[in-house]
């Protein structure tokens, strides 16, 4: 028996016993085939998505939400033929965006693509439901010409409208529209009740602007009081989840402690942000006088009074308009170590903690590690040095890994997460490299709706963490890398020599 050797050359025309054939036949016979091909691949296209974890495939939660559409869902993209010329690639990438929802939808959603510039009737469409015209400056012929625009989305579902004004955040385009239809197809939205902010409407004082912009999308959302000066003395049970923060100011009353038990008592859930140690903006410490210590340890997760530190730390700008320097932070803690068998991970790669407390775990049986710091970390306690330029070095018993976040649920179905971390979700810590924002979002998710919007991730991924690797695997990789590839060229043509001799 003759195996077909790859030396051999693969002969077609042989193999399909066409040599009786004219080779004008032979062209048009492989034009036709090869034509007849792509067609039938044009009709059934195949997209494989090899971005890691999948950032240009629909979520799980996109594709559960439309499979679950009741009524015809429209999505209008409203696009101007004149936009700028920098803007047509991300025109293409909506449209190729809404394509995979039209995909999902199986017949339940209808996009279409209107230009308000040439369509009187798709500009008076615009106009009725209030999408405005984008402002938009380029130059052009040595001028700079500014432009009035369109480049939102109208989505209309039975009597109900939503818009994106402006579609050009690609990263959370899916989030933004998944929880428009999310919050479209629902009767009644879920509740959720904030604790120990006011709320600002001035967003430049607001420090949780972008928490409490993503929340509206999904939540009905609430800025309650029940402290002692306050009319309201219980928690309202509707509440699905509550946010329990710490402002390094409040102390909360016995008023406010006691409805927080109760509405736990009764299954309730929540999420706090607390911290061990305060921290003024001006680096000096003093104890934290919050008043939630008690009550978190009476669930079995207890904040210790201290600071943690590790060599995983973002890069922080120090000093005044004078002097200025960027150093890693110890004080600000990265990490991507994750108990992965908690529901809060999806799409989660690095978290950011500045200025985190350890957990202590009492109840093992009922509470969960959720986050852990690198295994290069240590802590201050008691006597704390916040200078970036006087931080004592650690002694090597003293580096170990810390649990920074902790999650329990018991017989009541009261269900508790813990991050001992107030500046977490804060607006001026949030980053770019980490995923705190949609961490809480997947917690509050989980806590209050199922899970409904979990892990819907950016499309555009700008940054991956690399592994937290030991330096004699850093050398084994830098050395792999040097002589890997000269080594195959090298033995390639020591083998090819040897033959010809």
């Amino acid at each position: 028996m003759r195996f077909f050797s790859f030396s051999q050359k693969l002969n077609f025309v042989k193999l399909f016993k066409l040599e009786n054939l004219e080779k004008w036949m032979i062209f048009i016979l492989s034009f036709l085939v090869f034509f007849s091909a792509n067609f039938i691949v044009s009709l059934f296209p195949l997209k494989i998505d090899f971005s890691f974890g999948k950032a240009y495939s629909l979520s799980s939660s996109t594709k559960k939400i439309i499979k679950n559409l009741d009524d015809v869902l429209n999505i209008k993209f409203f696009v101007s033929s004149d936009i700028p010329v920098r803007l047509l690639p991300l025109k293409n990438e909506v449209l190729d965006f809404l394509k995979e929802y039209q995909k999902e939808g199986r017949g339940k959603i209808i996009v279409k693509v209107l230009d308000p510039k040439k369509d009187q009737n798709a500009q008076n469409q615009a106009q009725e439901v209030g999408l405005p015209s984008l402002q938009f400056s380029e130059l052009q012929q040595n001028k700079y010409q500014v432009s009035s625009v369109y480049f939102g989305l109208v989505l209309s579902y039975g009597t109900k409208k939503e818009i994106i004004p402006q579609a050009t955040d690609l990263e959370s385009l899916e989030y933004n529209l998944t929880s428009l239809i999310y919050k479209m197809t629902k009767k009644e939205l879920e509740k959720i009740a904030i604790l120990g902010k006011e709320e600002k409407f001035n967003f430049q004082e607001d420090d949780l602007f972008t928490l409490k912009k993503a929340l509206k999308q999904q939540f009905s959302l609430d800025f309650i009081d029940v402290s002692t000066n306050s009319a309201n003395k219980e928690i309202d049970k509707s509440y699905k989840t509550i946010v329990v923060f710490d402002n390094n100011q409040k102390e909360y009353d016995n008023q406010e402690i006691e409805a927080i038990k109760n509405y736990l008592k009764k299954g309730g859930k929540a999420l706090f942000f607390v911290d061990g140690v305060w921290v003024k903006d001006n680096l000096q410490t003093t104890e934290a006088k919050h008043n939630l210590f008690s009550l978190l340890s009476n669930f079995g997760i207890s904040v210790k009074k201290n600071l943690v530190l590790s060599t995983s730390a973002e890069l922080v700008n120090f000093g005044n308009q004078l002097f200025q320097f960027i150093t890693p932070y110890p004080f600000w803690v990265k990490t991507s170590s994750f108990n992965q068998t908690q529901p809060f991970f999806s799409n989660i790669q690095q978290l950011l903690f500045p200025w985190v407390s350890a957990i202590e775990i009492k109840n093992k049986k009922e509470v969960y590690p959720l986050v852990f710091t690198s295994k290069k970390s240590w802590e201050q306690k008691d006597v704390f040095v916040l200078d970036p330029q006087n931080i004592p070095e650690p002694k090597t018993s003293d580096i170990k890994q810390f649990v920074v976040s902790a999650y329990t649920k018991n017989k009541n179905k009261t269900e508790i997460v813990v991050i001992p971390c107030s500046r977490f979700i804060q607006e001026r810590y949030l980053s770019k490299t980490s995923d705190n924002l949609e961490f809480v979002l997947n917690i509050l998710n989980n806590l209050a709706a199922e899970g409904a919007l979990s892990g819907i991730k950016q499309r555009m991924v700008f940054f991956y963490p690399l592994p937290d690797l030991s330096e004699n695997q850093k050398d084994l990789f830098k050395y792999l890398n040097i002589f890997l590839l000269p080594s195959i060229f090298a033995l390639f043509g020591i083998l090819k020599l040897t033959k010809k001799h």
